[in-house]
Parts: structure tokens; sequence; C-alpha cells
């Protein structure tokens, strides 16, 4: 499933309006879901290799494995989109779905 276009620059903008300060790094947790256990597992090598900080879960509402992963970055909507994009990439890599993303305001 594709992201609805511009959600990345919404989200950011909402930050600003209620005061986030865009200027510093702050922790970005990123979700993805997938039908098998084995499929999170495959995904989350790749985060780690990355430096991504991850867990892998099975989920409580359905029967599907969560990967979650989270990195310290400044927030920007090209930073997040690019990143979104990728995970994209590697969920549907992996016989998943990407989720979004959400941090601190």
């Amino acid at each position: 499933m594709k992201r609805p276009k511009g959600i990345d620059k919404s989200v950011v903008q909402n930050i600003t309006k209620l005061g986030g300060d865009l200027d510093r790094k702050r922790h970005v947790d990123f979700f993805m879901y997938f039908p098998t256990e084995i499929d999170a597992v495959n995904a989350e090598v790749e985060l780690i290799n990355l430096q991504f900080e991850t867990f892998v879960n099975k989920s409580p509402f359905d029967n599907k494995w969560c990967c979650s992963a989270s990195k310290k970055i400044i927030v920007s909507s090209e930073r997040l989109e690019d990143i979104g994009n990728w995970l994209e990439k590697l969920a549907e890599k992996n016989n998943g779905n990407y989720d979004g993303w959400g941090t601190e305001v």
C-alpha cells in the first residue's frame, strides 16, 4: 500500500504548529508489518546494518508480525519521504507493508 502523497510534509507541519523544534535530533519510530516472523526478521537485519534500533513482535491485533525501527534524526519532510520510500521497498521485498512513522513533538 502506498502512502498518501504529502503525508510526511503534513505531519512535519503539525509538529511545528504544536511547537516542536525541527532543528534538534529526535527519535523517530517506523513501523512495518509482515505475514511471518522470518519476513520481519529479514527486514530487521537490513535495518540493524543501517544502525536502526529494532524490535520484532507479534501484533496483538492480528496474526501479523511488526518490525519497529527507530533512529535519532533531524526531522524534515524530505528526509522522512526518502526513508519512507526506502522502507516501503524493504517491506515489499519481504512480503510486508510499511505503516508509517511517529515521533514526539
